[in-house]
């Protein structure tokens, strides 16, 4: 099964996960073949980072502090003291000074881990750099299908079969108008479509090159499904219609 990627999103979620692989490093580095000044730089770059993401949120905060003395001083009520104004924060001592682009060294630093011999799955997950199996509901996932292109050779249908094995293509045809009744007054009633397979592809495109019935402009309607493990699986594609002229020398157009 694919996996997502292990670097998370968010900066506190990308907080945590430096900061356990800050530790783990320090640990086990040397096993993979990383140099102390590297799992040094690497802690300086931890240090870097926990220490710029609570200064932004240390001046969100005095930012709020400003804004709610600033609507005060503007609109506040005649008379209410506004008190003493906002002073500026107490920093702590920053840390040594790094590059930009910690998360690219990081990534990097990664894939030296991943191809060293002594790397297996146990101390990658220690370090957190293997993503999670990603959760694929297949029953649930809805073919897509869109034309590539149509002419005088067929009618080329592309599919993103993603993790299935292929796709299987069916046309439609009216098999008759429905004639109004008392019971079904009007004249708007809708036709029956049936669908019938006509051909699997493992990869896209698909080919339609049946050619058309006569020598003029064709109305094509066609629906795909997955398959997985020769088994139609997931829900079925929204309908597509072209108009085609597979077989003669007329001008080609799509709806």
């Amino acid at each position: 099964m694919k996996k997502s990627h292990y670097l998370p999103f968010g900066d506190k979620e990308r907080r945590a996960w430096l900061n356990n692989f800050d530790t783990q490093l320090t640990s086990i580095g040397a096993l993979l073949g990383i140099l102390p000044a590297e799992i040094t730089a690497t802690h300086n770059d931890t240090l870097a980072v926990n220490y710029m993401l609570d200064n932004v949120e240390t001046f969100k905060a005095e930012a709020q502090e400003r804004t709610r003395y600033k609507d005060l001083l503007l609109d506040g009520e005649i008379g209410v003291p506004l008190g003493a104004l906002p002073g500026l924060p107490t920093l702590p001592i920053p840390p040594t000074a790094v590059a930009a682009g910690v998360f690219k060294r990081i990534s990097k630093l990664v894939q030296r881990i991943k191809n060293h011999p002594n790397y297996n799955e146990a101390l990658g997950k220690n370090l957190g750099i293997i993503g999670a199996e990603k959760q694929i509901d297949l029953n649930n996932s809805k073919a897509q299908v869109s034309l590539r292109r149509n002419d005088n050779n067929g009618v080329a249908l592309d599919f993103v079969k993603g993790n299935f094995d292929g796709a299987v293509v069916f046309a439609g045809t009216f098999a008759s108008k429905i004639v109004p009744t008392a019971e079904t007054p009007g004249d708007s009633a809708e036709p029956t479509m049936i669908w019938t397979e006509i051909g699997r592809a493992a990869s896209s495109p698909f080919i339609d090159a049946r050619p058309n019935i006569t020598n003029k402009p064709e109305t094509r309607y066609y629906r795909i499904s997955y398959l997985k493990k020769q088994v139609i699986a997931g829900l079925i594609s929204d309908t597509l219609v072209v108009t085609a002229n597979v077989g003669n020398d007329l001008a080609t157009k799509v709806k």
